[in-house]
């Protein structure tokens, strides 16, 4: 931890002015694993402080403990991740575990929700030397705060330390305190120059070394599941290079699970925050103004713009305040005052932690404007949360357009210098826009819920076998569970070309087909498509077969004449046309007469036959 004095800087902006953001569902950037900040040497707590920082409850009643004590109600934020200390071993013995005094307030964390990690400040005086690395300065404390670590390779110091490390996660995730550390930090601030409290420096060769150590203990102990998060520096660039030698070598990478580093850079630092997370989660794991106490809205949106440089520019999964109540005079070093009282970048936290939860992703949000808007996203459960900054001292008229999804309508909370996490009535979406006015220093969060576009389906049709000339219906019936009903369209994408398709309402349509003589003993794959008009338009296809029997050559089982006509009894293949065709010289041929599907047999007569004594006779198949 370093003292910083706090100064806002903020962006100059055009008040009033129309600004447009873009959305986009589809440009995807990195997971979210949450927000969080520390309980580290506090051992008393309530449920009601549990609720305030760890749930996403409302109505919280609470009471601090300012004179006189204010009692207001108010909405849980929703930090998903807790930072504990873990205290020394007292000895530097291989069997002895370190311990933590804030058990309860991890028990309580874990029950509402949030991940628990633990940090240690240092280890045993027995693992360290009294001098520090780093600068002049030696330990004091019995060599407890301040020094430097004395382990290296596979020596005794790091065998014993990653021991106690491995039998403090044990020790938490069994009975009595049943609280899973989700990863161990190696050491807070192993650069810091610090002898007035627990400290230990560390060079990034012996982090290297320590790694392989704590891992294998992990294993031993049953607990490998614990990622190891290194090097948390006190500085976001990490200018001593702690984390490459552990993070350049292969093997020892291959057990870290997180990269982190503290933001100690002044009020605006640093200025580059891009860094390498060597594929890891990347985590931001402390920060806060050391001095003074300001529970303005004007610090609120300080940590808001952080939070958003951060998330955006750096990239990181996870951010962190210092304490969750600050622990002495200096009230700005919590997120709740020194009395316990409430701030606005306790509720500007909020407006982050309560709405983009671990396993969200931040996805993009391109603005033509000066608020400070960014994006989250849970594909799975299609909620979304837009977090727009304003960061000037006028409102702004905000547009904001969904790209490559939509929504019915979006809730905005707010936290202004009169509001704290307060949610509002719904906005409308139409068209995949809205607009809001974000007033005057204040972060808006706009929360909602994908409206996802079902695609329809088709009711199965069985396959067929008939006769050439047979009339074929056959309804095509599709299911569409969108709300509100979509337009459907029908189409073939696969049928004979005599073939039709026509629609009878927005659910179903009429597939009709005769097949022709020509297309007897034949296979028809017939292949149906429904699509509807949401945003993006989905489909579904059905096929089925259809199967035209050999056809049956007609036979004339008898002819009689009798008065002047002629009578010809047919046999065959049921479905076609029966046409009676007449000749007198074999070389010109006349209709006499065609039975449209007639049923079987089928007499063929000739009333003409007194004209013309010599006749021939043809029955021919149809269509």
């Amino acid at each position: 931890m370093r003292n910083y004095i706090f100064a806002a800087i903020f962006a100059l902006g055009l008040p009033g002015y129309a600004q447009v953001c873009t959305v986009n569902w589809t440009n995807v950037h990195q997971r979210i694993d949450g927000f969080g900040a520390s309980s580290a040497w506090r051992s008393t707590w309530n449920n009601t402080l549990a609720d305030m920082f760890f749930s996403t409850n409302n109505g919280i009643v609470y009471t601090d403990n300012a004179s006189p004590k204010n009692t207001t109600t108010n909405n849980g934020i929703g930090l998903s991740l807790l930072r504990n200390h873990i205290a020394y071993a007292s000895s530097a013995s291989a069997g002895a575990t370190p311990t933590t005094a804030e058990t309860s307030i991890m028990q309580m964390a874990q029950a509402r929700g949030a991940l628990v990690w633990s940090a240690p400040w240092t280890p045993a005086a027995g693992f360290k030397s009294t001098n520090d690395i780093y600068d002049a300065n030696h330990a004091t404390g019995g060599g407890i705060n301040g020094g430097s670590y004395l382990g290296s390779g596979n020596n005794a110091t790091n065998l014993a330390y990653a021991s106690q490390l491995a039998n403090y996660v044990y020790s938490m995730e069994h009975s009595p305190n049943n609280v899973n550390i989700y990863a161990i930090s190696i050491q807070n601030e192993p650069d810091a120059n610090v002898t007035s409290y627990e400290a230990c420096q560390w060079s990034g060769a012996q982090i290297h070394d320590f790694v392989t150590n704590l891992y294998n203990a992990f294993v031993a102990k049953g607990v490998a599941s614990t990622k190891i998060m290194l090097p948390e520096s006190q500085n976001w660039p990490d200018y001593q290079n702690l984390t490459g030698p552990a993070m350049t070598d292969p093997n020892v990478a291959a057990d870290v699970g997180i990269v982190a580093d503290h933001n100690y850079d002044g009020s605006t630092g640093p200025s580059n925050l891009s860094k390498n997370s060597y594929s890891k989660a990347l985590w931001e794991t402390e920060v806060s103004i050391l001095s003074g106490s300001d529970s303005s809205i004007t610090n609120g949106v300080y940590y808001a713009q952080r939070i958003y440089l951060f998330l955006t520019v750096a990239q990181v999964n996870a951010y962190h305040y210092w304490w969750l109540i600050s622990g002495n005079s200096t009230g700005n070093q919590g997120l709740l005052d020194n009395n316990a009282s409430l701030t606005k970048r306790f509720f500007v936290f909020g407006q982050y932690s309560r709405f983009v939860r671990p396993g969200y992703y931040r996805i993009g949000a391109s603005n033509t404007g000066n608020a400070l808007i960014s994006a989250y996203n849970d594909t799975n459960s299609g909620n979304f949360a837009i977090v727009a900054v304003n960061t000037n001292n006028t409102s702004i008229y905000q547009t904001f357009n969904l790209t490559n999804f939509t929504a019915g309508s979006v809730t905005p909370w707010l936290t202004t210098s009169n509001l704290s996490l307060a949610g509002t009535n719904a906005v409308t979406v139409s068209n995949s826009s809205f607009t809001y006015t974000l007033p005057a220093l204040s972060v808006v969060t706009f929360v909602g819920q994908q409206q996802t576009n079902t695609p329809p389906t088709l009711a199965p049709v069985v396959n067929q076998t008939i006769n050439a000339g047979v009339p074929l219906v056959i309804t095509n019936a599709a299911t569409d569970t969108n709300q509100p009903p979509q337009t459907l369209t029908f189409s073939l994408l696969s049928t004979p070309t005599n073939a039709t398709l026509t629609p009878l309402n927005n659910t179903n349509a009429i597939f009709a087909w005769r097949p022709l003589v020509s297309q007897a003993n034949t296979t028809n794959v017939i292949t149906v498509q429904v699509a509807d008009n949401g945003t993006p338009s989905l489909s579904a296809t059905n096929s089925f077969v259809l199967t035209v029997n050999p056809l049956a050559q007609p036979t004339v089982s008898s002819i009689s004449v009798s008065g002047g006509q002629v009578s010809l009894v047919a046999t065959g293949a049921s479905g076609p046309d029966y046409t009676l065709w007449a000749s007198t010289n074999l070389t010109s041929w006349q209709v006499l007469f065609t039975s449209n599907s007639p049923v079987i047999p089928v007499t063929l007569v000739d009333t003409n036959f007194n004209t013309c004594p010599i006749r021939f006779y043809r029955i021919q198949l149809g269509p």
